[in-house]
């Protein structure tokens, strides 16, 4: 086994259905597939027998990734968000031959507004220049730049900002791999698409000036919890 692809999930299996087709045609030769749930039930009937499956004790997504990182034995490891996929087919060739110790994919959101275009612009651009790098581009670590940085930190929000830093630190190189990843943008038109990123923008200074996850990933959620 050489990789192992970690996909943290809650409530989402429509989206993680979709990604678990679209893994079937993959060569998954030495791949490692491991779901890491938030939500409490028994295995998905559904989901492959070769998969893992762990629970985690309540939805903390940076729990989720670092408890489905703690259980992998692979070398490299793949940070997949269920509601991402990849267009243009497997990067499993691209990931095996690379000798990138940190990387990230070439965003792309299911909305092809202005809007949407360029955000995804930006966030490449972001990734790039001041290696932040957040979940729905999907981290590509080496276990040794895993262990070295600390991993993810256990906590409910900002962990994707929070291991970038920590990746960052170490002095690691942020390399934007050639392959694009969609995502979804259903967070940003639930409440309209400048509504939610200057929301996003604000939580991220409150994070940066000191302000708990727990805290924030309430306001956060707010309004998904009053509907």
């Amino acid at each position: 086994m050489w990789l192992t692809i970690i996909i943290p999930t809650y409530h989402d299996d429509v989206k993680l259905q979709y990604l678990v087709t679209q893994f079937a045609a993959w060569p998954l030769v030495g791949v490692a597939v491991l779901i890491v749930d938030g939500q409490k039930r028994q295995r998905p009937e559904w989901l492959p027998d070769d998969y893992g499956y762990l629970y985690c004790s309540q939805p903390n997504r940076g729990r989720q990734l670092r408890l489905g990182a703690s259980q992998a034995q692979t070398d490299k490891l793949l940070f997949l968000h269920s509601d991402s996929f990849f267009p243009q087919g497997s990067p499993l060739t691209y990931l095996r031959q690379t000798s990138v110790e940190v990387g990230f994919f070439t965003l792309q959101f299911d909305r092809t507004t202005h809007f949407f275009k360029r955000l995804a612009r930006q966030s490449n651009w972001r990734a790039r220049t001041r290696k932040l790098i957040f979940g729905d581009q999907a981290f590509f670590v080496t276990r040794s730049a895993y262990e070295r940085s600390g991993g993810f930190p256990d906590q409910p929000l900002m962990e994707d900002f929070a291991f970038s830093r920590r990746l960052a630190h170490q002095h690691y190189q942020f390399h934007q791999i050639p392959l694009i990843i969609q995502t979804s943008a259903r967070q940003y038109q639930m409440a309209g698409p400048y509504r939610t990123l200057f929301k996003m923008q604000c939580i991220q200074l409150l994070y940066m000036m000191g302000c708990p996850p727990t805290w924030l990933r309430r306001l956060y959620y707010r309004k998904e919890q009053r509907s």
